[in-house]
């Protein structure tokens, strides 16, 4: 069954990075420049929405011969501790603050071997309050729950035939690698790492997306107070200056924070552990009692009836276990059991040839697997490596 969901898993994310590809393409080609200066937004809604939440989880769905409330619960839709969820937004800080330091230090090594930096990744808003709230839709929102319901919860939860290790690198990977860009692809990854990680432990997808939200919405918000002129943003934009300039510096309180996002995950998963204990104890102590007390109802109707309509019998239980064999029906008997085993043999064969030919699906299956995987990583992979080319050639 693992390796039939493993399967199905992998299948369905080739099939929607595929199509988040040509999608991306259409749009670097001006397919959608009939929209005007919302196509960026609009297109925003339609891969989020349509390619990397819906197309997935109705194909996962119909494969797998799910109900929706089934899928769902497969992707770690599951409640969690408060204290997480708490816990999860101080993360989604630090991970925020770690990633100026992560990608300034890639897009400086990048940069060392011809890389041009695009001179934004998307196309910014107005500084209007509509503005503000559309990007943080279009940029926070969606992705926290879309990307993080593809990668941790089909991705990371699909593939855990692989075991915890490899399912979580693999989501990680392919979560860098499906943002088509290179200047995004390192901290993505990193992040992933992180995130499939979390999930894994808090068997809960919604601190992953927490942490996404926080991430995506703090950049959204200082760019906006950037370009409003507030104080907060020039404050910002001095700490990203001073981080990328004083390398010594920005590594130590990378470090600081790296350590300080570690204690939060650790703290996170032991308050996952015991609020996870708590619940479930507590669960387990209603079921046991209801047994009990069903057992003890249907006792006293056993009692009842015992008393009431058995009677004088149970006084002659005793002379019933004298059994009388008859000499015919003893010969059917045996001959009726031999024609049973020599049957329970031939199913015994049928079963064996059936294990046999399970074995080589079960190989199939594993085979076509591994090729979706590699098929995946190898397109995502050159997508990005063009990005990287073609910011070295312009």
């Amino acid at each position: 069954m693992l390796k039939k969901i493993s399967y199905n898993t992998n299948f369905v994310y080739f099939i929607v990075l595929l199509t988040f590809v040509l999608v991306r393409i259409c749009s670097n080609l001006g397919a959608f420049n009939f929209l005007g200066d919302s196509a960026s937004t609009v297109m925003s809604f339609v891969t989020q929405i349509g390619i990397i939440f819906l197309l997935p989880t109705f194909l996962f769905k119909t494969l797998n011969k799910w109900e929706w409330n089934e899928t769902f619960q497969f992707y770690t839709y599951k409640k969690t501790s408060w204290k997480v969820i708490l816990i999860a937004f101080g993360l989604g800080v630090i991970v925020f603050l770690i990633n100026i330091y992560v990608s300034t230090f890639f897009n400086t090594i990048i940069q060392f071997f011809g890389y041009k930096p695009s001179s934004s990744l998307g196309n910014e808003l107005p500084p209007t309050w509509w503005g503000l709230i559309l990007d943080l839709i279009s940029t926070a929102v969606l992705p926290a729950i879309c990307e993080e319901t593809l990668h941790r919860g089909m991705l990371l939860k699909g593939n855990s035939a692989l075991g915890m290790r490899k399912s979580i690198i693999l989501s990680g990977v392919l979560f860098g690698l499906l943002h088509l860009n290179i200047e995004q692809f390192f901290y993505a990854t990193l992040i992933g790492f992180f995130l499939g990680y979390l999930c894994w432990s808090c068997n809960s997808i919604y601190p992953c997306m927490i942490i996404h939200f926080m991430n995506n919405a703090l950049s959204v918000f200082f760019a906006f107070a950037r370009m409003k002129g507030w104080a907060i943003g020039k404050i910002f934009t001095q700490f990203v200056v001073f981080v990328s300039h004083n390398q010594i510096l920005g590594f130590v309180l990378f470090v600081l924070l790296l350590c300080f996002l570690i204690f939060l995950g650790y703290e996170a998963t032991v308050c996952v552990i015991k609020w996870s204990f708590d619940y479930n104890f507590g669960k387990r102590q209603r079921e046991l009692a209801n047994m009990a007390i069903r057992e003890k109802f249907f006792k006293q109707v056993d009692d009842i009836k015992n008393n009431t309509s058995m009677g004088e019998q149970n006084f002659y239980r005793t002379a019933d276990n004298v059994v009388y064999i008859d000499l015919k029906e003893f010969v059917n008997f045996v001959g009726k059991s031999i024609e049973e085993n020599s049957k329970e043999n031939q199913k015994t064969d049928e079963n064996i040839e059936k294990t046999q030919k399970n074995c080589k699906k079960i190989a199939n299956i594993e085979l076509k697997t591994k090729i979706f995987i590699w098929g995946s990583l190898f397109l995502g992979a050159v997508v990005t490596l063009m990005t990287y080319i073609w910011g070295v050639l312009r």
